[in-house]
Formats: structure tokens, C-alpha cells, sequence
């Protein structure tokens, strides 16, 4: 059995200027994990994942309750502007900024136990499929045990 037998194609991508809060609602909207990040040729960068988002904003602790308290009680307003700063930081990060650069990819011709070897490693969770330069699918655990 070959990887084209398996892959997820077409491959959903974003490119490298695409902002965090996008490939987070991409992620969430088509219930994947992670996604190729392209070029502005379309060249494989890396991959970017849910992995990395949570690691990217697990400083910033979104203070929601502003909103409601704000209205009863006085706030630290310098707490306040520290947050603020730290949301509009986080929100400019690009699909660029948190690619994985470095990432194993194979070829649709390439036999499924080899793909099956490189995704033991834990760290990968996602093989694109590349036909050339072009990404033309992707290979993720769930796809190996269908």
C-alpha cells in the first residue's frame, strides 16, 4: 500500500501571512490538527498545528471578566494595558512565525510502512505529500487507521 492510498487531498494550506486567529478558526472550522504553511509560491514551509497555538498563547491569559467587572469595580488599568498589549501581540503572529520548519515529507509513491516509521517519532503528527514542490495532501494518524 502507497501513501496516495491514504493521504487527506487536497491539502487545506494557509500561507505564511496568514494570521493566528485564521488558522485557528481553519483548524476548528474542518477539525484537523495542523496544516502545511506555504510560500508565496506555494513552496512547503513547514507545518504549523493546534500543538503550536497553545503553546504560542498559553502566557496570555485573556482577562474576560474586564468587561463585567468593570462595570462594579475599579480596575488596575496598567494590568489592563499589559493584557491589552500582550492580546494585540498575539493576534499579529502569522502562520509564518510558528511554522515548523523542519518537518518529514514524503512522496504519494511512497510505501505506507515507511510513513508509518517516521510518524512513531511523537513530534510528528502530520506528513505532507509532496509531488515535486507541490503539496498535494497530507498524511495524519487518523488517516493510518481508517
Amino acid at each position: 500500500m502507497l501513501v496516495r492510498d491514504i493521504m487527506s487531498s487536497p491539502a487545506l494550506t494557509v500561507t505564511a501571512d496568514t494570521h493566528i486567529p485564521e488558522v485557528a478558526r481553519l483548524l476548528r472550522a474542518h477539525q484537523i490538527s495542523g496544516m502545511p504553511v506555504l510560500d508565496a509560491n506555494g513552496a512547503l514551509l513547514g507545518i504549523v498545528t493546534d500543538h503550536d497555538l497553545i503553546l504560542r498563547n498559553a502566557p496570555v491569559r485573556e482577562p474576560r471578566y474586564f468587561a463585567i467587572l468593570s462595570g462594579y469595580i475599579p480596575l488596575n488599568l496598567e494590568e489592563h494595558r499589559h493584557y491589552k498589549e500582550q492580546l494585540r501581540h498575539t493576534m499579529a503572529v502569522t502562520a509564518g512565525d510558528m511554522t515548523e520548519p523542519d518537518v518529514p515529507v514524503v512522496a504519494p509513491d511512497t510505501p505506507l510502512e515507511h510513513a508509518m516509521e517516521l510518524m512513531l517519532d511523537p513530534s510528528v503528527t502530520m506528513l505532507p505529500v509532496l509531488e515535486g514542490d507541490a503539496v498535494i495532501g497530507v498524511v495524519t494518524r487518523t488517516d493510518l487507521v481508517r
